[in-house]
């Protein structure tokens, strides 16, 4: 009776990750719960490896099903988990790319962001993203102010570093400062675009093709429809009373909603840009996805992942109390191979960590 029933536990376990699987590849415009059912499949991963031990201890055969399932979704398992203990090496002659990705929250412009009105914390910011050693930068969430003391983030870090620049506006304050994305690049821009979802969001994306000796690459750098959300408003909602916590879930279901609408047709006019790019492609963005939902795995299926490809642990790139939460990311195409991958948790001045990749051109 007993083997029964755990059998019977582990075939609803596959129902639900056969169902996840369903759903991750589903746009939530066409069927709106996908994205709630795809966010769940660290569970029935988990639950898999623990039927796995519970056979393996009792040495029953039925170990063979989670072992087979692991091996299956092994790349469903590294999305949330990456395991390259074997460092990558760039040969000696061989010609790198390394790309910084950060999304920078406007340097923490307002008072709100800057903890008893420092403006260190935005000089830090831009001071460490100026002396990075990286050949590329790609920022979500910039702002510049020409002329300003502080916020000059693009004097600060293009002029006098031999730096080429690039900033996509989504929206001019009324002293001049700018929102948006920005690329800097060591090496020449010569050609570059915006890429717009929609007159009523101010997410949209970007490219640069860049220009070094006699290879091109295109680098996009985008942002995603925000969750809009709080980490506030999530833990309020485990701790409130049962009718202010009920409240606060269907507040929380229905920008989530909208967030996974969004961002499924947003990341299909992407791939539908870089899928006609004539060079090599590297992309750089804060999904406002996890792992786990169609706009990663729309990426992840015509590209490699820097993190699952040479990163280690779980790359949480969310600088809150949310743990283990990876929304930025960098993908690559196959003209490339990575040979090193960081999220910088030791870089304080952000909602979110920077991540840097670099990159070694294949030999043709």
């Amino acid at each position: 009776m007993r083997r029964t029933l755990i059998f019977t536990l582990y075939i609803l376990t596959l129902a639900w990750l056969l169902l996840c699987v369903l759903c991750i590849n589903t746009p939530s415009g066409k069927f709106w719960p996908a994205g709630f059912i795809a966010m769940t499949m660290p569970a029935p991963l988990l639950l898999n490896l623990g039927f796995l031990f519970y056979w393996l201890f009792g040495k029953s055969v039925r170990v063979l099903l989670p072992v087979a399932v692991l091996f299956l979704a092994w790349g469903f398992y590294k999305r949330g988990f990456a395991l390259n203990l074997l460092p990558g090496k760039a040969p000696a002659d061989a010609k790198t790319l390394t790309v910084l990705s950060f999304n920078v929250r406007i340097f923490n412009l307002y008072e709100h962001l800057r903890p008893d009105n420092r403006f260190d914390l935005s000089e830090n910011s831009i001071d460490w993203v100026k002396n990075f050693p990286a050949d590329v930068f790609c920022l979500q969430e910039f702002y510049t102010e020409p002329g300003n003391k502080i916020y000059d983030s693009v004097g600060k870090i293009w002029k006098g570093n031999g730096k080429y620049a690039f900033v996509s506006k989504s929206l001019v304050n009324g002293i001049g400062g700018q929102f948006g994305l920005a690329i800097f690049s060591k090496y020449p821009i010569v050609n570059k675009g915006s890429i717009q979802f929609g007159k009523l969001t101010q997410n949209h994306g970007m490219f640069a093709d860049i220009k070094m000796g006699e290879d091109t690459v295109r680098v996009y750098n985008f942002h995603l429809q925000s969750m809009s959300i709080e980490e506030k408003e999530i833990v309020d909602s485990y701790s409130s009373e049962s009718q202010v916590k009920l409240m606060r879930v269907k507040q929380l279901a229905r920008r989530l909603k909208k967030g996974f609408m969004k961002r499924s047709a947003q990341v299909d006019t992407l791939v539908s840009h870089f899928q006609k790019s004539p060079y090599p492609v590297v992309i750089a963005c804060d999904l406002n996805d996890t792992p786990y939902s169609y706009s990663y795995d729309k990426l992840d299926g015509l590209l490699r992942n820097a993190f699952t490809e040479a990163g280690n642990g779980f790359g949480a790139t969310y600088n809150g109390r949310l743990p283990f939460l990876r929304i930025d990311n960098q993908f690559y195409s196959d003209h490339f191979r990575i040979v090193d991958f960081k999220v910088h948790t030791e870089v304080p001045y952000s909602d979110h960590f920077p991540l840097s990749a670099t990159y070694v051109f294949r030999r043709k």
